[in-house]
């Protein structure tokens, strides 16, 4: 019988939560990756796992800046941003470090050229159901989600400038969702 790390743990965010994905003991066994073990490589490695933390800590505060209601859609955007230009960097490390997954993740990040015209719905169907994507290997899902949900928010809020209270749940879901995902990207891209 498999042991279970017990890696699911809840934050509590003003109010809101968020559990992490458990994870399994020898869950990861089998997934072909490059290992590490020049300098360089380890160094790559190491900015990756901080700008994680940095991604994490943004997510944050993004999901608690939700409470304020004087909160500026300009404000969300740029979070929003700053949370695709960091997954950007942790996706790249997630390509060298797990080639099989390049195709599928550069599909993935080819969406933010259309982020001012895509509707939600297409975003939906083609990037979070993967309906516009190549398939490939279920660990190179959690990586995706580190873009797609940020663009996700962008788009809500271009669609919905006075930011009512569902679309503000709406992106709190939308990052939580994607906070739950971290570990996971953690321990297959860093470690």
């Amino acid at each position: 019988m498999k042991t279970f790390l017990n890696l699911s743990y809840l934050f509590l965010l003003s109010g809101l939560a968020y559990a992490s994905i458990p994870i399994k003991e020898g869950q990861f066994d089998g997934i072909s990756k490059i290992e590490i073990s020049a300098a360089e490589d380890k160094e790559r490695l190491s900015i990756a796992a901080g700008l994680l933390s940095k991604y994490e800590i943004k997510a944050r505060q993004l999901v608690n800046s939700l409470n304020d209601n004087d909160l500026d859609t300009a404000v969300v955007n740029l979070d929003a941003n700053e949370l695709l230009t960091l997954s950007k960097s942790v996706i790249e490390s997630a390509i060298f470090r797990l080639p099989q997954c390049d195709e599928y993740l550069g599909k993935t990040m080819a969406l933010e050229s259309s982020l001012m015209t895509i509707s939600h719905e297409s975003l939906e169907k083609d990037y979070h159901h993967d309906g516009a994507l190549p398939i490939a290997p279920a660990e190179c899902y959690h990586m995706k989600d580190l873009f797609v949900h940020p663009a996700t928010v962008m788009i809500l809020v271009r669609d919905d400038n006075s930011l009512n209270q569902d679309t503000r749940n709406i992106i709190a879901n939308e990052i939580n969702e994607v906070l739950s995902h971290t570990e996971v990207v953690r321990q297959l891209v860093i470690y």
